[in-house]
């Protein structure tokens, strides 16, 4: 088993409206997908990858989902459909090995919906999921373990309660950079979240567990 060198920062934006109507939280597709691939023991940011992706069920954009995350229709209508983008994603992590030597990489997001929920969901609807999973159901590696940075902050700070994304940069006393609720920024501002809880002491494997996800 390789040692981990690096974290994968994700952060997946989807349509959504806010009433759950328009969209159904079961019917919710990425819309823009960002990878931060960051190297533990250099800190520094060895690679990145960031598309847009054009929806299938709800091709046109809620008014709420525009002012939430800032994507535009014509950025979607321009953008690749999900199974031409996580073909080039998959390519993405080939090229960094990971694919090949997962247990050199674990994913990190803030919270767990990105990778429990979001993206089996958009693989089973890709009609991808068969091929992304095990006969348990399981994604297969790299996707099945991830880190979820509100409970690594928790427990290394010694709160009483994880924090949202702008909770913890408030305790940090960090600025938020960009925008929130765009994919990448916000996989910008969890990395620099990590970039100070390592400062500080922290180690990324001193939180895995045999079910990261669970969490």
């Amino acid at each position: 088993m390789s040692p981990l060198r690096y974290l994968l920062v994700l952060d997946f934006e989807a349509t959504c409206d806010n009433t759950n109507r328009i969209v159904p939280r079961e019917e919710m597709e990425v819309i823009e997908l960002p990878t931060i691939l960051y190297d533990i023991e250099q800190d520094k940011v060895e690679a990145v990858f960031h598309e847009y992706v054009r929806p299938s069920l709800h091709p046109t954009l809620t008014p709420f989902c525009t002012d939430l995350t800032g994507i535009q229709q014509a950025t979607i209508d321009a953008a690749a459909p999900f199974p031409d983008v996580w073909e080039r994603y998959q390519g993405f992590l080939r090229t960094h090995e990971i694919i090949d030597s997962p247990s050199s990489a674990i994913y990190l997001t803030c919270g767990d919906w990105d990778l429990k929920t979001m993206l089996p969901m958009q693989l089973r609807l890709s009609k991808l999921l068969e091929s992304s999973s095990t006969p348990s159901g399981t994604l297969v590696a790299p996707y099945h373990r991830w880190l979820n940075i509100k409970n690594s902050y928790r427990r290394f700070y010694h709160l009483k309660y994880p924090k949202g994304m702008a909770s913890m940069l408030a305790h940090a006393k960090m600025e938020l950079e960009g925008r929130h609720h765009s994919g990448i920024d916000d996989c910008k501002n969890i990395l620099r979240l990590v970039q100070k809880m390592r400062q500080d002491g922290w180690k990324p494997e001193d939180d895995l567990l045999p079910q990261e996800g669970s969490r």
